[in-house]
Parts: structure tokens; sequence; C-alpha cells
């Protein structure tokens, strides 16, 4: 029997996966607008958007997700363009590992991922005394 995931734990297993699939190039964070986005390294080649839309007549949102270039019209290297294989091959990976999952949560979900992201955010950027001895 298949096993019921929260749709708050399908967007933590979404942040994780985004993370470990780009290898750290992108991270979702808490926005100061109240919502979550996607955060590209300044090299990234290409960016992962994040959106989230309402759905009409339900209490829910949809969120989906979408790739863009970063960078248009740079010169490349050989190595420069070996990289932006590398990155389009995890990118693409990576959106096809997310597109095989519908997230639909709710305000409260939503809610609460971005309060779990601006706790994380807060405890690296403030460390406990443990951390700092």
């Amino acid at each position: 029997m298949a096993e019921v995931v929260s749709e708050l734990d399908k967007l933590r297993e979404a942040a994780k996966l985004i993370e470990e699939m780009s290898q750290g190039r992108l991270q979702v964070c808490p926005s100061v607008v109240g919502q979550v986005y996607i955060r590209p390294e300044n090299e990234a080649y290409l960016g992962l958007d994040m959106r989230i839309n309402s759905i009409p007549g339900q209490l829910r949102y949809r969120v989906t997700f979408s790739s863009q270039m970063r960078r248009m019209g740079a010169d490349m290297t050989s190595e420069g363009l070996r990289a932006l294989l590398s990155e389009v091959g995890q990118t693409y990976a990576l959106l096809t590992a997310l597109e095989s999952r519908s997230y639909t949560p709710t305000t409260e979900d939503l809610t609460a991922f971005r309060e779990e992201l601006l706790a994380e955010q807060e405890a690296k950027s403030f460390p406990t005394l443990s951390q700092t001895i």
C-alpha cells in the first residue's frame, strides 16, 4: 500500500533534492515578502524557478518548477562549455524528478515551510555557543 506523504513533507523533500542534485549550486530560501525562492550561486549558468499559484475554487496552491538561463552572451572556453553541459544535465535530471510529483500545499503548509527555512537560515547565521567553542 502506498504511503501518504504530506504536502509539507513533499516541499521539504523537494528542497533537499534541489540542494543535493545541484550540488549546492541552488538553494531554497525564505524571501522577505513571506514566500520562498530558489537562489542560484553567482557562477550558475541556470536558475530554477519555483512558482506558487492559487488553484481556483480551492484553498490550496499549485507549486511548479521551471529552469531558465542566467548567463547569456558570455564567451566560453572548452572548460566553460563543459561546465555548462554538466549543469544542463544535472538540472534536467533535477527538473524531471521534481515534475514527477504534484505539489498542492495549503497556506499553512507554505507558511510552515517558510518558517522552517527561516529557522535553518538563522541557525547558520547565528551559531550556538557550543558551535563556537
